[in-house]
């Protein structure tokens, strides 16, 4: 799944963007909201495995999975946890620190998870053997797409798109969103480059939606848009303590 971006609008704001790509069946039909402790956690739901690609708190916290490391991988089903679940577990920990030192990775299925930590922009990469962790500049554009989705000929070409699109000048949250569903629709032909002749004509497999939070240190603006349907829905939250 997922084509995300991390756009940096002053030294504290930032838009942070992910389609999601996937079987109709699992679209969101709503925000959830959890609360650990101190915590208030929102999430848009997978209806199949329950947990969520996109999740965010009041504690100025964000995070994003996608499937795959650094290259493609088929599935054997035999992970012990979703990915989607332990984007939920991850706001069980102070930070992304105390996540990564006690979390039992092993047994979970290749990822690649973008964390956004109270300022700290993260990426972590689990190969079935080792975490990768890199911490990347808040300052900086950045993009990913699932490696199980996108060849990384793809991956370049649409960070070079983001780029270059963003070098005409300051967008807002919506344009953000709207060219993710124009310009970054998942489309066979990539997986035609990764897997060859093993890929069927008809592919239960589409851009189902596109969510976005617009940030700070203060507050949260979530918006989540389905690509062929009217379900909408969005939802502002104040960071604790700001």
């Amino acid at each position: 799944m997922c084509t995300v971006s991390f756009i940096p609008l002053t030294s504290d704001s930032f838009v942070f963007t992910s389609n999601r790509d996937e079987d109709p069946v699992r679209a969101a039909t709503g925000l959830h909201k959890l609360v650990l402790g101190d915590k208030s956690i929102y999430y848009p739901q997978d209806t199949q495995a329950k947990g969520s690609w996109f999740v965010f708190s009041n504690t100025n916290q964000l995070v994003c999975i996608l499937n795959g490391a650094f290259d493609p991988h088929l599935s054997d089903g035999t992970y012990k946890m979703s990915r989607g679940k332990m984007a939920l577990k991850f706001f069980e920990y102070k930070d992304y620190q105390t996540f990564v030192n006690n979390f039992e990775f092993e047994g979970m299925e290749p990822f690649t998870f973008i964390i956004f930590d109270q300022g700290i922009l993260v990426e972590l990469r689990w190969d079935e053997l080792k975490l990768h962790i890199k911490e990347l500049s808040n300052s900086e554009i950045h993009l990913w797409s699932s490696s199980t989705l996108y060849p990384a000929s793809w991956q370049i070409d649409r960070q070079e798109q983001l780029i270059k699109w963003l070098s005409q000048g300051v967008r807002s949250q919506e344009e953000v969103m709207d060219f993710h569903k124009v310009e970054f629709p998942f489309k066979r032909d990539s997986l035609v480059e990764i897997y060859r002749s093993g890929v069927p004509e008809e592919l239960p497999v589409e851009t189902l939606s596109v969510s976005s939070i617009k940030g700070n240190q203060v507050i949260f603006d979530f918006k989540y848009k389905r690509v062929k349907t009217l379900v909408n829905f969005q939802k502002s939250i104040q960071i604790k303590g700001a």
